[in-house]
């Protein structure tokens, strides 16, 4: 029997894929009827071809070859949604002559580089104020005025959000019955077949509820923590699916009174701010005067990977229907693949630290894993 004659080559290739349906409804000679309207969108973002064996016979045994693709700077970061994904796979093609080839498919999590301390804006603390009245004139009633206050505008996946709610409750008649604080993440999708749409899905990552109850004329403060989770940065390029965070506050005015709801947006990163891992409860009162960004030496270098493990089932789970691309040969799916995000699971200080010196500040690095 002759011996066959075949190719390899290894595809490494990154997509971001967009698809929902929507149903709609028609008239027709006063009949109506429904169908349903599929929005779909695709950006592709490398489609690299690696050959390893040019065209001819394999001798039997194990054949080993290197390898290597430059990752371009913008390539998003992966996800995984309801309505979209964006996805990285390398693909080992045997093209073999006068048969089908061989196609063997391993998904990667792309994760891209965010480092917080090139942002020196983010060291300002977020401060949103908020008022709510009771009924109208001549039945109104005082104010509650709600102050809410977050050290620092941006924080990566492991750190905890430290922040402190101010409520002073002027109303003459209504108490407060309970607060509820959420961590909230958002995808916007944006299709452009057969039309420009765009849609959004959103999660609620973690919160904290306080049964509180903050009595008529009187004024509480009340500290919060909110845990950030193994979760993708925050956009910066533009995208057809764009992540987004932020927190909301609702404040449960009772007495059929509508509840009195703020947010304030935040932005997550990949690397913390080292102000934010010292101290997590103060930011700084101002943008720090200089013509650059400051430098920053060891924190520059990307988490470490090598403990990255899958997420648990209750996180793989938590966000409810994942993205299944139609479009993709039955036999080659790889839809079950959630991406991996890096977590820093160490910003413990020790109880008596060194003086503060240049030295120290510079090789200050949170210890990372899954």
């Amino acid at each position: 029997m002759p011996t066959a004659r075949l190719q390899i080559y290894i595809l490494f290739e990154g997509e971001a894929t967009v698809h929902w349906n929507e149903t709609r409804t028609t008239s027709v000679n006063g009949n109506t009827s429904s169908y349903t309207q599929p929005f779909r969108s695709k950006q592709r973002y490398l489609n690299t071809r690696s050959n390893v064996f040019g065209y001819g016979v394999l001798p039997a045994g194990t054949h080993t070859y290197n390898y290597c693709f430059l990752l371009p700077l913008d390539c998003p970061t992966s996800v995984v949604a309801q309505h979209g994904k964006i996805s990285y796979e390398i693909s080992l093609v045997i093209n073999r002559h006068w048969r089908f080839n061989k196609v063997y498919k391993h998904p990667l999590t792309v994760v891209q580089t965010y480092n917080l301390n090139m942002s020196p804006q983010l060291l300002i603390p977020l401060v949103r104020e908020e008022v709510k009245h009771f009924c109208c004139w001549p039945c109104s009633s005082g104010p509650v005025l709600s102050t809410l206050t977050i050290p620092f505008g941006g924080y990566a996946p492991g750190q905890k959000i430290h922040f402190t709610l101010e409520i002073d409750n002027q109303s003459s008649g209504y108490d407060l019955d309970g607060i509820e604080v959420k961590l909230k993440q958002n995808f916007l999708f944006e299709a452009n077949s057969p039309y420009n749409k765009t849609r959004e899905q959103e999660n609620s990552l973690s919160q904290s509820c306080q049964e509180e109850r903050v009595l008529r004329l009187s004024s509480k403060i009340i500290n919060y923590t909110l845990a950030i989770p193994s979760v993708p940065p925050t956009s910066r390029t533009q995208c057809i699916i764009m992540v987004s965070y932020r927190v909301v506050v609702s404040l449960k005015m009772g007495s059929c009174h509508k509840d009195s709801v703020f947010e304030m947006p935040i932005v997550i990163g990949t690397i913390p701010l080292i102000q934010s891992a010292r101290n997590p409860f103060n930011g700084v009162q101002r943008i720090p005067e200089t013509q650059s960004t400051p430098a920053v030496t060891a924190t520059e270098l990307p988490p470490s990977y090598d403990n990255c493990n899958p997420p648990t089932f209750e996180t793989a789970t938590n966000f409810g229907e994942r993205f299944i691309d139609m479009d993709v040969d039955e036999h080659n799916h790889t839809d079950d693949f959630i991406p991996r995000y890096p977590v820093y699971t160490n910003f413990a200080m020790p109880s008596a630290p060194p003086p503060p010196s240049e030295e120290l500040d510079s090789q200050f690095v949170p210890v990372t894993s899954s």
